[in-house]
């Protein structure tokens, strides 16, 4: 029994991990120079030092800001770096990165040496073919990821021989002293750091115990096939490995031979993207099982919709987290940059069905009645003019909810700002908070009817922060809601309109990413004024639709946004001159090593 991947050449990318283990981690040897002290607690700590606990936060890119970092280093650092590198690519998948992309930076840091080297060539093979496609997330922020690597084993080097010798032998022990791991670094003290590099660790543990742990990075993959299999194995345990080793073992049982989790056969069992097969595994049944703190059956796989959205599938799963925690979220950013349609086509994805999602839009004259429930004009069933009560918007989601109860629907609600949020949804208020309890409705007075708020409707609304009415939302409507920012200079609507530009080729001889990048600069004392990525998101893109866009749509806003203030600043955004500005900073995408490609699959 194993997890080790074979067919497809990755045998080289396991002798460079064991190459790895026995030169830098039990030695302080070096991959590339053999007999040359380079993985050394004190070289780690300077790297950490440069590297880690001095971020550049600029907009540069990967091996801009590292040239940087790492400016005036001793030889030995700058070979370390490169070695860290190389270790980290070592589990991405050809598809996701080429070998000679990889290869490539790797070259380029070590030609910044004052001693310059090459990777060997027998070590090249093994940045090829990778095991798994670790996703957009891992790419886009390599630091962490390296930075992971760094401290991990700055760690393990502070431990004794015998000690280190166990780690190395022991993988379950390894696995406790990672997640241990109380991170040094500014870079990687922050609150969300064991999430960023979750999938680099899982990396380390296959790479170093492939018997043991399984080829993926993907948490979301892990869950699901727990979930799918959980009725295989007696005894469930909080900690995944474990458990997907227990499958793994009956699995093998029962076919009789090695098996892999990505094959057809058993892929199409636990993946929603493949075609379910219940008689593929004649004793299977849906099953469930809660896995540490994940409940893997509200989840979903959010891979496909991340594909088409543009979307690091991690920001997506961290979404569908929020909604299974408060039911309720907004999305709140400048224009334009894809709240409502990524709102409708999340709710649409989890809801497994467009006749399960609702939406509505607010405005200022928009109240409780027409939103919750009310009296209108109605003919009567004597053909008189009347007036009946009404459901709203709400309560028809609710009351589909209610008669659907194992199935997720969901109320999008557009520009909730632009309504008096406390008078339209009134004594509904309590229930966002309290979905447990009931209340009587307005008109119910007089009634023992009572009403509660499916756990199964969840609410996304969208606020866009340009509009001024935001100061108008009240703390109440905070409180109840969790709020995730779409901004065009932030991660991850940040390169968003590049990643689609990547796939979507405009015909346009110069780079419409980097002209919008500019402009968004220029705008950098105004971060609500910044222009949104969809604007053009837009098959068969050439210079007039962008010029057209420009002139009517973007102008126009943008002069809104600067009424009051110097008119000549508007000069700056004209078309041409921002052309010439955005070609003579070359902003050309990738040249600094950022990966584009289908980056949202983890596998």
């Amino acid at each position: 029994m194993g997890s080790r991947r074979t067919g497809n050449g990755e045998e080289k990318v396991y002798e460079a991990a064991t190459l790895w283990v026995d030169r830098a981690l039990k030695a302080d040897d070096s991959l590339f120079m053999p007999g040359k002290a380079i993985w050394t607690r004190q070289n780690l700590a300077e790297l950490r030092e440069r590297f880690l606990d001095r971020p550049d936060e600029s907009g540069n890119g990967f091996y801009e800001k590292l040239r940087g970092q790492l400016a005036g280093s001793p030889p030995e650092i700058y070979h370390l770096m490169a070695e860290v590198l190389y270790v980290h690519f070592l589990i991405i998948h050809q598809s996701a990165a080429r070998i000679d992309t990889k290869a490539d930076g790797i070259n380029r840091v070590l030609g910044w040496s004052s001693e310059p080297a090459s990777i060997p060539v027998d070590l090249v093979a093994g940045l090829s073919p990778g095991i798994a496609h670790p996703g957009q997330f891992f790419q886009r922020r390599r630091d962490l990821q390296l930075g992971f690597i760094i401290e991990l084993v700055e760690r393990l080097k502070e431990q004794d021989v015998a000690v280190r010798t166990d780690l190395l032998n022991d993988p379950w022990m390894f696995k406790t002293f990672s997640e241990n791991l109380d991170f040094r670094s500014n870079l990687l003290s922050g609150v969300n750091a064991a999430y960023g590099v979750r999938a680099q660790r899982y990396a380390i543990y296959h790479l170093l115990f492939p018997d043991t742990f399984e080829g993926t990075v993907s948490n979301e993959h892990m869950n699901r096939i727990a979930t799918r299999f959980s009725h295989l194995i007696e005894n469930t345990t909080t900690d995944i490995d474990r458990t997907l080793q227990d499958i793994r073992a009956r699995l093998e049982e029962y076919y009789g031979r090695r098996i892999s989790f990505y094959e057809d056969e058993i892929r199409r069992q636990w993946d929603v993207r493949y075609k379910y097969d219940p008689e593929a595994f004649p004793d299977g049944n849906s099953g469930s099982v809660t896995v540490g703190n994940q409940v893997p059956n509200e989840r979903v796989d959010l891979t496909a919709l991340s594909d088409e959205l543009y979307l690091p599938s991690e920001f997506l799963e961290e979404i569908n987290t929020l909604l299974e925690d408060k039911k309720q979220v907004i999305f709140q950013g400048p224009p334009g940059t894809g709240k409502t349609y990524v709102a409708r086509k999340l709710a649409e994805h989890i809801a497994g069905s467009k006749d399960r999602v609702t939406l509505v839009q607010f405005h200022p004259s928009y109240d409780y009645v027409d939103f919750v429930q009310g009296y209108r004009p109605a003919p009567m069933d004597n053909g008189q003019p009347g007036f009946k009560l009404l459901d709203g918007p709400l309560l028809q989601a609710a009351k589909q909810a209610e008669g659907e109860s194992d199935a997720k629907h969901f109320l999008i609600i557009d520009e909730i700002n632009r309504g008096n949020v406390a008078k339209v949804f009134g004594e509904l208020y309590f229930l966002l908070e309290y979905r447990d309890d009931n209340i009587r409705l307005q008109y119910h007075v007089g009634h023992d009817e009572r009403f509660i708020l499916p756990r199964n409707l969840y609410i996304i609304g969208t606020m866009n922060t340009a509009d001024r009415s935001i100061a108008l939302v009240d703390l109440a409507l905070r409180r109840r809601f969790y709020f995730v920012e779409f901004h065009p200079n932030k991660w991850p609507i940040e390169g968003l309109l590049r990643r689609y530009l990547e796939k979507n080729p405009p015909a346009a001889d110069w780079d419409v990413a980097s002209l919008v990048d500019r402009a968004n600069a220029l705008l950098s004392d105004e971060p609500n004024a910044a222009i949104g990525p969809s604007h053009f998101m837009k098959p068969g893109l050439d210079e007039a639709t962008v010029e057209r866009i420009w002139k009517y749509g973007v102008l126009p806003y943008i002069e809104e946004r600067l009424f009051g203030q110097d008119d000549g600043r508007l000069a700056d955004f004209d078309l041409a001159k921002l052309r010439q500005t955005a070609t003579a900073n070359g902003a050309n995408g990738d040249q600094n090593g950022n990966y584009s490609g289908n980056d949202a699959s983890s596998d």
